[in-house]
Protein backbone atom coordinates (compact mmCIF):
# COMPACT_ATOMS: atom_id res chain seq x y z
CA UNK A 1 0.00 0.00 0.00
CA UNK A 2 1.38 3.42 -0.94
CA UNK A 3 0.22 6.96 0.38
CA UNK A 4 -0.65 7.51 -2.66
CA UNK A 5 -3.71 4.73 -2.24
CA UNK A 6 -4.08 5.94 1.45
CA UNK A 7 -4.92 9.69 -0.35
CA UNK A 8 -7.14 8.21 -2.54
CA UNK A 9 -9.07 5.86 -0.50
CA UNK A 10 -9.51 8.83 1.90
CA UNK A 11 -11.18 10.63 -1.10
CA UNK A 12 -13.08 7.98 -1.88
CA UNK A 13 -14.83 8.29 1.47
CA UNK A 14 -15.36 11.97 1.58
CA UNK A 15 -16.34 11.64 -2.08
CA UNK A 16 -19.45 9.25 -1.17
CA UNK A 17 -20.17 11.76 1.52
CA UNK A 18 -20.21 14.74 -0.57
CA UNK A 19 -22.23 12.11 -3.04
CA UNK A 20 -24.46 11.85 -0.02
CA UNK A 21 -24.85 15.71 0.50
CA UNK A 22 -25.90 16.18 -3.12
CA UNK A 23 -28.58 13.54 -2.70
CA UNK A 24 -30.14 15.53 0.21
CA UNK A 25 -30.63 18.54 -2.47
CA UNK A 26 -32.21 16.36 -4.95
CA UNK A 27 -29.37 14.94 -7.46
CA UNK A 28 -28.43 11.06 -6.57
CA UNK A 29 -26.22 11.15 -9.69
CA UNK A 30 -22.62 12.19 -7.98
CA UNK A 31 -23.39 8.22 -6.16
CA UNK A 32 -22.80 6.95 -9.74
CA UNK A 33 -18.82 8.49 -9.64
CA UNK A 34 -18.72 6.83 -6.08
CA UNK A 35 -19.29 3.52 -6.37
CA UNK A 36 -18.47 0.09 -8.66
CA UNK A 37 -21.14 -0.18 -11.27
CA UNK A 38 -20.55 -4.06 -10.85
CA UNK A 39 -23.21 -6.89 -9.93
CA UNK A 40 -21.57 -7.59 -6.69
CA UNK A 41 -21.75 -4.41 -5.13
CA UNK A 42 -24.07 -4.13 -2.02
CA UNK A 43 -25.97 -1.82 0.16
CA UNK A 44 -27.28 -2.07 3.56
CA UNK A 45 -29.62 1.01 4.40
CA UNK A 46 -29.92 2.10 8.28
CA UNK A 47 -33.84 1.48 7.37
CA UNK A 48 -33.11 -1.91 6.77
CA UNK A 49 -33.33 -4.33 3.90
CA UNK A 50 -30.48 -5.50 1.22
CA UNK A 51 -29.78 -3.85 -2.48
CA UNK A 52 -27.27 -6.50 -4.55
CA UNK A 53 -26.10 -5.22 -7.53
CA UNK A 54 -25.64 -1.76 -9.15
CA UNK A 55 -28.65 -1.23 -10.75
CA UNK A 56 -30.48 -2.21 -7.38
CA UNK A 57 -28.37 0.24 -5.08
CA UNK A 58 -28.56 2.88 -7.19
CA UNK A 59 -32.30 2.50 -7.65
CA UNK A 60 -32.88 2.57 -3.62
CA UNK A 61 -30.56 5.36 -3.47
CA UNK A 62 -32.84 6.99 -6.30
CA UNK A 63 -35.99 6.10 -4.05
CA UNK A 64 -34.57 7.86 -1.32
CA UNK A 65 -33.54 10.96 -2.81
CA UNK A 66 -37.12 11.47 -3.92
CA UNK A 67 -38.02 11.13 -0.62
CA UNK A 68 -35.46 13.49 0.66
CA UNK A 69 -36.66 17.17 2.20
CA UNK A 70 -32.73 17.53 2.35
CA UNK A 71 -29.87 18.13 5.11
CA UNK A 72 -26.52 17.45 5.80
CA UNK A 73 -24.16 14.83 7.01
CA UNK A 74 -20.40 15.54 8.50
CA UNK A 75 -18.31 12.42 9.43
CA UNK A 76 -15.71 11.48 12.24
CA UNK A 77 -14.06 8.65 14.31
CA UNK A 78 -12.82 7.74 10.68
CA UNK A 79 -10.89 4.29 10.86
CA UNK A 80 -9.65 3.13 7.18
CA UNK A 81 -8.09 -0.26 6.67
CA UNK A 82 -6.37 -0.72 2.73
CA UNK A 83 -5.27 -3.82 1.27
CA UNK A 84 -3.88 -4.60 -1.95
CA UNK A 85 -6.89 -3.93 -3.76
CA UNK A 86 -9.56 -3.66 -1.10
CA UNK A 87 -10.28 -1.03 1.35
CA UNK A 88 -12.41 -0.75 4.51
CA UNK A 89 -13.72 2.54 6.12
CA UNK A 90 -15.79 2.43 9.17
CA UNK A 91 -17.04 5.92 10.83
CA UNK A 92 -19.75 7.79 12.25
CA UNK A 93 -22.04 9.75 10.42
CA UNK A 94 -23.68 13.22 12.32
CA UNK A 95 -25.78 15.42 10.79
CA UNK A 96 -29.46 16.49 9.83
CA UNK A 97 -31.91 15.04 7.56
CA UNK A 98 -35.84 16.79 7.24
CA UNK A 99 -38.82 14.91 8.25
CA UNK A 100 -41.95 14.90 6.39
CA UNK A 101 -43.32 17.81 8.03
CA UNK A 102 -39.97 19.79 6.89
CA UNK A 103 -38.61 20.01 10.86
CA UNK A 104 -34.98 18.95 10.93
CA UNK A 105 -34.22 15.66 12.68
CA UNK A 106 -30.72 14.54 14.16
CA UNK A 107 -29.00 11.93 13.17
CA UNK A 108 -26.22 9.28 14.69
CA UNK A 109 -25.32 6.35 12.02
CA UNK A 110 -22.51 4.21 12.28
CA UNK A 111 -21.14 3.27 9.17
CA UNK A 112 -18.99 0.94 7.14
CA UNK A 113 -17.95 0.86 3.47
CA UNK A 114 -16.22 -0.99 2.01
CA UNK A 115 -13.90 -0.18 -2.03
CA UNK A 116 -11.95 -1.99 -4.38
CA UNK A 117 -9.19 -1.00 -6.39
CA UNK A 118 -11.05 -0.74 -10.69
CA UNK A 119 -9.03 0.39 -13.26
CA UNK A 120 -6.52 2.50 -10.92
CA UNK A 121 -9.45 3.90 -8.54
CA UNK A 122 -11.18 2.84 -5.37
CA UNK A 123 -15.15 2.58 -6.18
CA UNK A 124 -17.66 1.35 -3.36
CA UNK A 125 -18.54 -2.22 -3.46
CA UNK A 126 -20.05 -2.13 -0.52
CA UNK A 127 -22.31 -0.08 2.00
CA UNK A 128 -23.43 -0.50 5.28
CA UNK A 129 -25.41 1.81 8.14
CA UNK A 130 -26.69 1.29 11.40
CA UNK A 131 -28.71 3.86 13.25
CA UNK A 132 -27.16 2.77 16.76
CA UNK A 133 -28.71 5.67 18.70
CA UNK A 134 -32.27 4.62 18.34
CA UNK A 135 -33.38 1.31 20.07
CA UNK A 136 -34.34 -0.84 17.13
CA UNK A 137 -37.06 -3.91 16.73
CA UNK A 138 -35.56 -7.25 16.28
CA UNK A 139 -37.56 -9.05 14.01
CA UNK A 140 -35.42 -12.33 13.42
CA UNK A 141 -33.74 -14.84 15.88
CA UNK A 142 -29.81 -14.81 15.57
CA UNK A 143 -27.74 -17.29 13.72
CA UNK A 144 -26.17 -18.51 17.16
CA UNK A 145 -29.62 -18.85 19.10
CA UNK A 146 -31.02 -21.13 15.66
CA UNK A 147 -28.06 -23.85 15.94
CA UNK A 148 -28.20 -24.63 19.10
CA UNK A 149 -31.84 -24.29 20.59
CA UNK A 150 -31.52 -27.02 23.38
CA UNK A 151 -28.71 -25.34 24.77
CA UNK A 152 -30.11 -21.37 24.94
CA UNK A 153 -31.57 -20.17 28.51
CA UNK A 154 -32.00 -16.82 27.26
CA UNK A 155 -31.22 -14.39 24.72
CA UNK A 156 -32.21 -10.69 24.11
CA UNK A 157 -31.73 -7.59 22.75
CA UNK A 158 -30.26 -4.71 25.21
CA UNK A 159 -30.89 -1.85 22.77
CA UNK A 160 -26.77 -2.45 21.41
CA UNK A 161 -25.77 -5.92 21.37
CA UNK A 162 -27.48 -9.21 22.05
CA UNK A 163 -27.30 -11.30 24.97
CA UNK A 164 -27.08 -14.56 25.15
CA UNK A 165 -27.10 -17.60 27.98
CA UNK A 166 -26.44 -21.06 27.02
CA UNK A 167 -25.89 -24.54 29.26
CA UNK A 168 -22.75 -25.76 29.15
CA UNK A 169 -22.36 -28.32 26.72
CA UNK A 170 -22.69 -32.26 28.24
Amino acid sequence: MSSDDEKAVRAAVDGFYEALNAMFKDEPNPLKNVYSHADDVTYLPAEGGKQVGWDAVFADWKLQTDKSLGGKVEISDVHIVIGQDLAIANNITHGHVKGPDGAAVNISIRESSAFRKENGSWKMIAHHADDFRAPRKITHTPIYASLMPDRLIRAGHDGADWVFRFRQAA
